[in-house]
């Protein structure tokens, strides 16, 4: 089987925990797509080199929400990031969002850093890379208002069912991580059965969100295919299908 880590952080804390000996580790279960997501702009830079060095591996660049600070310097990090974003060998944007189960940032800062990045992402007509923690009721009138497609995923799906077919008719992927395999995630497993084939990704979020039998630990690329094993159980699918058309889905959208 060929998988795609749709989300993953290799270049978090690599002092402690080296990118290489985790993407050997993926490559050896199937992995042969990561898209190394940025958190900051000298993250994304750092992202932008790991990829030149591997050909599986995709860069993208943004400010996470809880790393985008105050608005009162915003404007500058918003045209460095337009700067930064101008380079083709970026795949897309983000990841970006809202954060309103951490404090790190303030609210308004992270909703203008989210306008920035959509508009970005849709200038380049790159897929933008959503966030979104305590704060699907903020994050929906945002894309509402907009009034166009917004090509790109929300990330690490965490709500429930209600929100799932909204959120596809703004033209969204939606991507599963880790989590979708805990005991009590019930309602995120009724979300997946609404999510349409062609619309599934799947993710680690590493290092984070290890999945259940690994949770303890650094959650890195390889275990994306736990999370593969226990959607295709849940929604009654060949796990060998689920992974031609996850790696599909995504391998179209970032266009790799």
């Amino acid at each position: 089987m060929r998988l795609f880590d749709t989300h993953c952080h290799l270049t978090w804390k690599e002092e402690e925990n080296p990118a290489l000996p985790r993407i050997e580790r993926a490559r050896e279960v199937g992995v042969d797509r990561f898209i190394c997501v940025a958190i900051d702009l000298e993250n994304a830079k750092r992202c932008r080199e790991l990829a030149a060095e591997h050909d599986d591996v995709f860069p993208t660049v943004g400010m996470h929400p809880n790393d985008v600070g105050s608005i009162g310097d915003l404007d500058s990090r918003i045209d460095a990031l337009k700067d930064l974003a101008a380079d083709p060998s970026f795949k897309a944007i983000g990841e970006t969002g809202l954060d309103f189960f951490r404090d790190w940032a303030e609210p308004d800062a992270q909703r203008k850093s989210l306008e920035a990045h959509l508009d970005i992402a849709r200038d380049r007509d790159l897929p933008v890379i959503l966030h979104c923690r305590s704060a699907i009721e903020e994050l929906l009138p945002i894309l509402r208002a907009r009034g166009e497609h917004t090509k790109g995923i929300m990330h690490c799906y965490s709500e429930g069912p209600e929100a799932v077919e909204e959120l596809l008719g703004f033209g969204l992927h939606i991507s599963f991580a880790g989590n979708v395999t805990y005991p009590k995630s019930t309602a995120l497993r009724e979300a997946a059965k609404v999510v349409p084939e062609n619309r599934l990704l799947l993710e680690t979020d590493a290092p984070f969100l290890a999945p259940q039998g690994k949770r303890g630990q650094p959650n890195e690329p390889a275990f994306v295919k736990f999370t593969l094993e226990a959607l295709a159980a849940e929604l009654g699918r060949d796990v060998a299908q689920m992974a031609a058309s996850t790696h599909a889905n995504a391998s179209a959208l970032f266009q790799v």
